[in-house]
């Protein structure tokens, strides 16, 4: 029997997340500041981040592209942390660095780290994020020392997210990773090197993607829907594929026939989950007419 519907796939893991990296999205948005990405992220997403604060250690060239780009999307504050000395190297990826600084840092002593040199030039860029620097103990001279795993690790505790993005020792990592899964802190470990890097993600036991591609739910016209158990879908074929995965969510709407069985606001908002059979058909996981 014919059918005038339309269907939307959407697809999100069934996990929930928790702890910090669900921060609660109570501030208030500057829609002229940030109204690129509000069409993006949502005014949801933009106050979960404007809740939230972030570690990063690091601030070689990486390091700085990285608090750039959260500095300028909105987010609470950033704690930045690189004691390591500038050098003529930094000059060509850390475009806040200058040769001054260099020399700064062949000077020592006390704001000759590359946090301390970066600092106030990364927070002219947005005011409304608070950027600091860590306080390390006077004998963390360097991030790659044992001296420095305890004190980077004590810094976890109230962050949302922490982000490493230079090469640290493996045990560091792990230990800096532990202690974001105790706190339940975001983690990502990301360097680069020439021409190739890496990054490893870890974002707690539980964490939910409403989001899994970044594109607009797709919509198909119907052309009959079969009361098998489980229901089977058949897409007009002249509109092209459904274009959906196993596991996809589908909604109808505009449905004609079956009883009323798929009509009315409540059917309308129900969501299905998908079988994929054909190019053109799928069925209804768990649906019995």
């Amino acid at each position: 029997e014919q059918q005038d519907t339309t269907t939307k796939s959407d697809t999100m893991a069934e996990e929930t997340s928790g702890g910090k990296m669900e921060a609660e999205a109570t501030a208030e948005v500057d829609e002229k500041l940030y109204s690129r990405q509000l069409y993006v992220m949502g005014h949801e997403a933009q106050r979960r981040m404007m809740s939230s604060s972030a570690l990063l250690v690091g601030l070689s060239g990486l390091g700085a592209e990285v608090a750039k780009n959260i500095i300028l999307a909105g987010i609470a504050s950033v704690t930045l942390c690189d004691p390591e000395p500038a050098n003529s190297f930094d000059l060509g990826g850390n475009f806040y660095l200058s040769e001054e600084d260099v020399a700064t840092s062949k000077g020592g002593g006390a704001g000759a780290g590359r946090a301390d040199l970066v600092k106030n030039k990364l927070a002219e860029l947005n005011q409304y994020v608070r950027v600091d620097t860590a306080t390390l103990p006077p004998d963390v001279a360097s991030l790659s020392s044992a001296e420095a795993v305890e004190a980077l690790c004590a810094l976890v505790a109230d962050k949302a997210v922490v982000v490493i993005t230079v090469p640290l020792p493996h045990s560091t990592v792990v230990a800096i990773n532990n202690a974001c899964r105790a706190s339940s802190t975001a983690f990502i470990y990301s360097y680069g090197a020439g021409a190739f890097g890496k990054i490893f993600c870890d974002f707690g036991r539980a964490f939910t993607i409403s989001d899994k591609d970044g594109e607009n739910p797709a919509t198909s016209q119907v052309e009959t829907i079969l009361t098998t158990n489980p229901a089977a879908v058949k897409v007009l074929e002249d509109q092209g594929r459904h274009g959906l995965e196993t596991g996809d969510k589908v909604t109808f709407a505009r449905v004609k026939g079956l009883d009323g069985l798929m009509s009315g606001a409540e059917a309308s908002s129900k969501q299905y989950e998908v079988k994929v059979t054909g190019p053109f058909t799928f069925e209804l996981v768990g649906s019995e007419f």
